[in-house]
């Protein structure tokens, strides 16, 4: 069995007095992997990021909170740009239930299956030609099949 939550997060206010970030970042991302659904420590996790200036990971573990830093989580969202990849890599586990009212409907806004794709104009355009086309194709072919047997 893995050492206490309350142990763990000590080592890292120890590492982090230390000036230590990479072994805090470690310890903390251990922990949210044991504890996926414990905002706290994703808040935790996103702060040491933070403070190395890592605004991708710092948006990605923060991004279950409504006071996130907006420029963080922008730059989420470009590293990953559809829900599918941000669902993922939040590794949010399918049956956890958020704590908060916002972390729930931005993980509900996650699995919401994207609207069907558009047709572009330019395939709506040669659709609508073939369908134009067809019966002029067909009225042809009889013409010919007639002139032939006549």
């Amino acid at each position: 069995m893995g050492m206490p939550k309350a142990d763990v997060l000590d080592r890292v206010d120890a590492d982090l007095a230390r000036g230590h970030t990479a072994p805090a970042i470690q310890r903390l991302s251990s922990l949210v992997a044991a504890h996926p659904t414990d905002l706290d420590l994703r808040k935790r996790l996103a702060a040491v990021h933070r403070m190395v200036g890592n605004r991708i990971e710092a948006g990605r573990w923060a991004y279950l909170h409504a006071d996130a830093d907006p420029a963080e989580t922008v730059a989420f969202e470009r590293a990953y740009p559809s829900a599918g990849q941000r669902l993922r890599e939040v590794r949010w586990p399918a049956d956890g239930q958020a704590a908060t009212e916002f972390a729930r409907q931005r993980l509900a806004d996650l699995t919401v299956p994207p609207p069907p794709a558009r047709r572009s104009g330019r395939r709506r355009l040669i659709t609508i030609a073939l369908a134009l086309a067809s019966p002029l194709a067909v009225l042809g072919a009889v013409t010919v099949v007639q002139w032939l047997v006549g």
